[in-house]
């Protein structure tokens, strides 16, 4: 027993050091795209008061998602009041939660595998389960398509959700491993389940698909198994209340028509989404089983839309794909069972976020923990395949492809050591990515602002001119446009003023946008750009008289007009 924790142990330790090392080479980049607006230029956020009243303004501060993700928020918080906005230190944190997560799958995969060896012989080997729980955690620790859901400093609303689901999902299996004749102890340890899934969704609200995730254990793992009639009532009600009453709600909503609000600011409609979502899966899938450097990139808004059943065609063949799939794992579900669960457990990562709601089409971060299914279907499946050949070293083989997945994720992550490389990175490997050449024109206008050197100037003119020619419906990028072009004091264009206007006036201005249109507002009350009054007098009347922009946003503007006056 003491040797097979020291074992443990290692495995853990090993882990760990693991997940940290790959991502090192990233360490030295700097904030990006959406770090700005969700916590640099967040006034709660840099606040360098330390008290109660500024942590909660904090906490409170998030205008990401329905629920504002405020235990992400309070972490920037905090991080910015032991560092301030050093992209070191709030990397490492990022770093440091993925390498908890890595640990806590070991611990979670080992246990699952000990209750499956428990009822199968096809893993009978003494510490076998130990192993492959190692082995599926080391290749999740290293894989590059959680890079995002790391270096991304943003998305550790990612990160620190799945830390949650996967404390969730521990105390859940350590309540079903020991249940006793107490329905009182197991509702409170239920209510524990509970709340930890809110506390997931209060990071980032795809939490709430930890009970998804637990459902699926149970129908694959624990079988609804119970030594008592009262412990079977209390499993049922439990996922009663946390899933079918959820689903039931979410179906209200959707009839309702609140799920579906927002898809007037998109350039597709929900059946295209959802159309589209099948043919984005199997690109997840691609990516995990078989990750290759040109399969990854910070943005996907290249992504072929599919407008039917037959535009492009492989949107019926992923269709069909699916459906087959699902009857063979259907079929075979006694022979491969560890299938079925990885399967299922993908897809119930995916419920939220590759489905009717109006999100952008594809996001890498999104299988940071539905990846885990399909890792654990690839180590399971390859350990079975490989022991009936006795020559092979299993060991050495995991070893191997680990030391790929590793290679690919540090050229990854030494992508990510400095925003100019990125962004000429991400423009190189997504030529049709409208957002890609504008990360790049943004770094490289940072890096004019910051020099003064106008090579730099004309390289990010050239950036956004690319993403300007990519996009008619996108904004960003032709205020962009405008704004370098004027700290270039070149002529002012008019056919992209006139655009701009035109938008302005009749079409709802995003975010995004405003805050775009402020920054160059804020380089002509600096003198730094030479835009004329007139343009932004224009664009001003434009956009109060515009009927789209109400409440907190017309505010907004009209302080930024207030300063400029």
């Amino acid at each position: 027993m003491v040797s097979k924790r020291i074992y443990n142990l290692h495995y853990a330790l090993i882990v760990f050091i693991a997940a940290i090392l790959v991502y090192l080479p990233g360490l030295p980049g700097g904030f990006i795209y959406d770090d700005y607006f969700n916590f640099i230029q967040n006034s709660a956020i840099n606040n360098s008061e330390l008290s109660f009243s500024a942590a909660w303004s904090a906490l409170l501060s998030g205008s990401s998602g329905p629920l504002g993700r405020p235990l992400s928020m309070l972490s920037f918080y905090v991080n910015y009041q032991f560092s301030g906005f050093s992209p070191i230190s709030f990397k490492i944190f990022n770093i440091f939660i993925h390498a908890l997560n890595s640990v806590l799958i070991f611990i979670i995969a080992s246990r699952l595998l000990r209750v499956t060896l428990n009822r199968s012989s096809q893993l009978s080997a003494i510490g076998e389960y130990e192993r492959m729980a190692f082995w599926i955690a080391m290749l999740w620790a290293v894989h590059p398509i959680n890079l995002t859901a790391v270096l991304y400093v943003v998305q550790r609303m990612t990160s620190m959700s799945a830390t949650f689901t996967l404390l969730g999902i521990f105390f859940y299996i350590n309540l079903r491993e020991t249940l006793k004749p107490n329905p009182g102890k197991l509702i409170g340890r239920l209510m524990v389940v509970i709340v930890l899934g809110v506390m997931s969704a209060l990071c980032k609200e795809n939490g709430l698909l930890m009970f998804l995730y637990l459902l699926v254990i149970e129908c694959f793992i624990f079988q609804w198994h119970s030594t008592s009639l009262q412990e079977r009532l209390c499993i049922k009600v439990f996922y009663f209340v946390v899933v079918i009453m959820p689903i039931c709600f979410a179906v209200f909503m959707f009839l309702n028509g609140e799920l579906t609000a927002n898809y007037s600011s998109r350039n597709f409609d929900i059946m295209q989404r959802v159309l589209t979502e099948f043919r984005v899966l199997w690109f997840y899938i691609l990516q995990i089983l078989l990750p290759q450097a040109g399969f990854f990139g910070l943005h996907h808004d290249d992504f072929i839309l599919s407008t039917s059943l037959m535009k492009p065609m492989s949107t019926l063949w992923a269709i069909v794909s699916f459906i087959f799939l699902i009857i063979f794992l259907n079929k075979n579900l006694s022979k491969i069972p560890w299938v079925a669960f990885g399967v299922c457990f993908f897809i119930a990562g995916h419920i939220l976020e590759s489905t009717i709601l109006p999100l952008n089409l594809v996001h890498e971060h999104r299988n940071y923990l539905p990846a885990l299914g399909l890792i654990s279907i690839f180590v399971l499946s390859l350990n079975l395949m490989v022991s009936k050949i006795k020559v092979i070293n299993k060991d050495l083989l995991f070893l191997i492809v680990t030391i790929l997945f590793s290679i690919v994720t540090i050229n990854r992550a030494y992508d990510w050591s400095d925003v100019v490389l990125l962004g000429e990175r991400l423009a190189q490997r997504h030529p049709n990515s409208v957002t890609s050449h504008y990360e790049m024109g943004y770094s490289y206008a940072k890096l004019f602002e910051k020099t003064g050197e106008p090579v730099y100037g004309h390289i990010a003119e050239s950036a956004f001119k690319r993403a300007v020619d990519l996009s008619d419906s996108d904004m960003q990028p032709v205020i962009a446009l405008v704004h370098v072009s004027s700290m270039l004091d070149e002529i002012e264009n008019k056919s992209l003023i006139n655009k701009l206007n035109k938008h302005f006036r009749y079409n709802k201005v995003k975010k995004v946008e405003a805050i775009a249109f402020h920054q160059l507002v804020n380089c002509r009350i600096l003198a730094i750009c030479n835009i004329s009054d007139s343009v932004l007098h224009a664009l001003f009347s434009n956009v109060l008289q515009n009927d789209e922009v109400i409440g907190r946003q017309r505010d907004d503007l009209l302080y930024i007009y207030a300063s400029y006056l």
